[in-house]
């Protein structure tokens, strides 16, 4: 699957690429910026007085920040996800009963994007960023959507995470994850161990509409919360019911 762009343009990849550092930097000056792209000052300065012209970003002080605009493509982009639509009950209460952190997980095109994220109480890692892309090949979600993604393969999936950080168990040999994905298809479930992040696993079942995968609900947690037959049953039964819960609720949209 070639997504590549025939004719790139240049000024909006600039764009994007500002957006997204201001994201992750939760605000950032101008200056804060450049040191963290490839980009002049100038142009860092030229991008965001347009995006804040069209009130896409805003201005605290020295401090640019994303605008509220925003939600208005993101709001329509939630309205046509039915994954995006179901209740989130069922992934709040799966936080609750296994204390970890629970990633309701989107697919969209050649993407995988968090939709819900909800936090146990014995959960204290990396939080989970609503809107945020997650790796097809080195989490439990993205590798439960990519298992069963009808015209995604594991080279063309390594080939889009090429800028994705990985840790020393990351698979990135395209062989070695068509052999994990076949395993995922057999069990309908996913696992990361530390791939996605030192000193943390997950778990993750493919959520299916009319045979369809729309995405992938996932249990996230410490190596020394999941591990054993808390790690290879107990969570694993849980996720599969909530799963189970989703498609049921999906027969509505």
């Amino acid at each position: 699957m070639d997504v590549s762009a025939r004719n790139p343009i240049k000024t909006t990849q600039t764009t994007i690429r500002i957006i997204e550092r201001l994201v992750e930097c939760d605000g950032a000056t101008v200056a804060e910026l450049t040191r963290v792209t490839p980009f002049t000052k100038g142009t860092v300065y030229n991008h965001l007085a347009t995006l804040r012209e069209l009130g896409y970003v805003t201005k605290e002080d020295d401090t640019y920040h994303v605008g509220l605009q925003f939600l208005y493509p993101a709001g329509r982009a939630v309205d046509r996800t039915p994954l995006a639509n179901v209740s989130t009950e069922p992934v709040d209460e799966l936080a609750e009963a296994t204390g970890q952190r629970i990633d309701l997980v989107a697919t969209e095109e050649h993407r995988a994007v968090l939709v819900h994220s909800e936090r146990g109480e014995k959960y204290a890692g990396p939080r989970g960023v609503i809107g945020s892309t997650v790796p097809l090949h080195g989490s439990a979600p993205g590798k439960a959507i990519l298992a069963h993604h009808e015209r995604l393969s594991p080279s063309d999936a390594l080939k889009l995470t090429e800028d994705i950080e990985r840790t020393e168990r990351t698979i990135t040999d395209a062989d070695r994850l068509e052999v994990e994905l076949e395993h995922v298809r057999e069990e309908r479930l996913a696992y990361d161990r530390g791939e996605l992040h030192d000193g943390y696993r997950g778990i993750a079942v493919p959520v299916f509409r009319s045979g369809t995968v729309q995405g992938a609900i996932g249990a996230f947690g410490a190596d020394e919360h999941l591990r054993g037959k808390t790690f290879q049953q107990d969570i694993p039964g849980l996720v599969i019911s909530t799963a189970e819960q989703l498609r049921k609720a999906l027969r509505d949209f």
